[in-house]
């Protein structure tokens, strides 16, 4: 059964004869002006190595401090990797990725340019830019699987709608002591959430049944302290290395994605050095590091004395048999160099 325009996609994402699909997902490169090479290198080892069938990039993507004519520039650097192999891809805004020059809206515009990009702005009365869905499909057409992207937006100095909620966001919500990491960072508004809800109910009606997803969104949720709080009942593994800088107010996302029992999974970018996931309320949650050079790596106090040792991409398989499981792991760069070197 077909879906409505607003949840399909222009080109079709599809399990493969094995019934396999593999989504990369690469955020926060921060790609700048100066163009660091080994960004663009670093995408194309994780393409040409994991040969995904969709890519999502996740937020972050270019640094904020472009004029138009440089975004243009680094969009095209970014892009190229995917759309020389012809790989679909996609992409979130993160808290970096706009300047007084460029808008999200603008830059949407410019993304939506490539043959490629599956992106889209989303509905305009939601607020932020690019909050959509993506169905993948069997052989036959029919969707077995989704991808939800939401726009997570920046912080409240900076915010993507006015934060008209309190007369001094600083000084009546950011309080001296804080429930989470201390940051100032936005949430994912309840309109949003709405719509989410109820775009699932819709999906799930014309289907009969509900469809197995992964969301993605820049900025992490509070619930991802349950994880490293609680490593052992959740199997968490991976590195956590920073503070989770989720917002200080919780939106109430997970509360709705776990009442609506499709989603199966939440990742995120944000914070450069955690690298983590694990299971909380049967929902995946996790990192995808970073894959860019002029993003912040390891600390100088890190044992490994690498600062560039958790560069890299997150891998999902989705199997078409059981779409509701989820495998995913980090694959980094280094060890992607020493595989070479064998």
């Amino acid at each position: 059964m077909l879906l409505p325009d607003e949840f399909s996609s222009r080109l079709p994402l599809r399990f493969d004869e094995n019934g396999r699909f593999r989504i990369l997902m690469m955020s926060d490169m921060h790609y700048a002006p100066d163009r660091d090479p080994r960004t663009i290198r670093l995408m194309e080892a994780l393409l040409d190595s994991q040969r995904p069938d969709f890519v999502m990039l996740g937020g972050d993507n270019t640094t904020g401090k472009a004029t138009k004519e440089e975004f243009l520039t680094l969009l095209d650097d970014i892009a190229r990797p995917m759309e020389e192999r012809g790989i679909p891809w996609a992409h979130i805004f993160g808290n970096h990725d706009i300047s007084p020059d460029v808008s999200k809206e603008y830059q949407q515009g410019e993304y939506e340019k490539y043959p490629h990009c599956l992106s889209k702005a989303g509905r305009a009365e939601l607020p932020g830019t690019g909050n959509y869905f993506l169905p993948v499909t069997d052989t036959g057409g029919a969707p077995v699987f989704g991808i939800w992207a939401l726009d997570s937006h920046q912080d409240f100095a900076t915010p993507s709608v006015p934060a008209d909620f309190c007369d001094n966001v600083y000084w009546q919500m950011l309080l001296p002591s804080r429930l989470n990491a201390g940051s100032d960072w936005e949430f994912v508004r309840f309109e949003q959430i709405m719509w989410y809800w109820n775009s699932s109910v819709e999906i799930e009606k014309r289907l009969k049944r509900k469809l197995p997803s992964l969301m993605f969104l820049h900025i992490p949720l509070p619930e991802f302290n349950a994880l490293v709080r609680n490593a052992n009942r959740t199997g968490t593994t991976g590195e956590y290395n920073e503070g989770i800088s989720c917002s200080e107010l919780n939106s109430g996302l997970f509360a709705a994605v776990l009442q609506r029992g499709d989603v199966k999974g939440i990742f995120a970018g944000h914070d450069h050095i955690n690298t983590f996931d694990g299971t909380y309320c049967g929902i995946r949650m996790g990192y995808d590091g970073s894959a860019g050079y002029h993003a912040y790596g390891a600390r100088d106090y890190d044992q490994s004395g690498g600062r560039e040792r958790l560069r890299g991409g997150r891998i999902f398989d989705i199997d078409l048999a059981h779409p509701e499981k989820i495998e995913t792991r980090m694959i980094l760069y280094d060890d992607l160099l020493t595989e070479g070197r064998k």
